[in-house]
């Protein structure tokens, strides 16, 4: 399915956000601090987690809205 086909994308773009910023602040935080190398590593864990959620959430609003329609 393509992106530009989706009816709704309200809580993926909700957590993307979401996922950017505590992802970009666990990258910040390790700069800071350099404490754990593996932060920036589970800063960008966070961003893809963030979307996937927030894909799923809309799919699955999606599922359900087509359902009752039929």
């Amino acid at each position: 399915m393509e992106m530009n086909k989706l009816k709704t994308t309200k809580y993926m773009n909700i957590f993307t956000n979401l996922g950017y910023i505590l992802g970009f602040g666990i990258i910040i935080w390790y700069i800071i601090t350099r404490s754990n190398g593996l932060l920036p590593i589970i800063g960008v864990i966070v961003i893809f987690l963030g979307r996937a959620i927030g894909y799923g959430i809309d799919r699955v609003i999606e599922y359900n809205d087509e359902k009752k329609k039929a």
